[in-house]
Formats: structure tokens, C-alpha cells, sequence
């Protein structure tokens, strides 16, 4: 079963109509330990901060960069 964020890092209800879920593939160390074709985030992006003009994102699992690796996000 997958955690479902209820809020976003700036304390935001990430409810219908407020939040945009997607998906961004990733080859971190906890999305390469998932299964092959679940090698990626769930992404949520929230709606309030758009309007605030803020991007917060959350990233489930979350985002690791590889050791040694430039930082990216995915």
C-alpha cells in the first residue's frame, strides 16, 4: 500500500481539486529497490502553492540522489 501525502511541505491540504498527481521516472537507490515498471516517484504537486507562485513538490518514495552523482531532482 502506498503513503498518500495529506499535506504538502507548506502545510497546504493536498485535497480534490487542489492537488496534480503524476509520475517521474528516476533511477535514485529507493526507486531502482522497486520492481521493474515502478522505477519512478509519484509526484503531488500543489495547487495553493502554484497560485502563491511557490513549486512544491512531493516525491513518494522520496527522492535520494546516487551517491557520488550530480544532484538532480527527478
Amino acid at each position: 500500500m502506498q503513503h498518500v501525502p495529506f499535506m504538502c511541505p507548506e502545510g497546504h491540504r493536498l485535497s480534490p481539486g487542489r492537488v496534480i498527481v503524476g509520475w517521474s521516472p528516476c533511477s535514485c537507490p529507493p526507486c531502482t529497490e522497486r520492481g521493474r515498471g515502478l522505477r519512478g516517484h509519484r509526484t503531488y504537486l500543489c495547487l495553493t502553492c502554484k497560485d502563491e507562485h511557490v513549486t512544491t513538490m512531493c516525491y513518494e518514495p522520496y527522492h535520494v540522489p546516487e551517491e557520488g552523482a550530480a544532484y538532480r531532482w527527478p
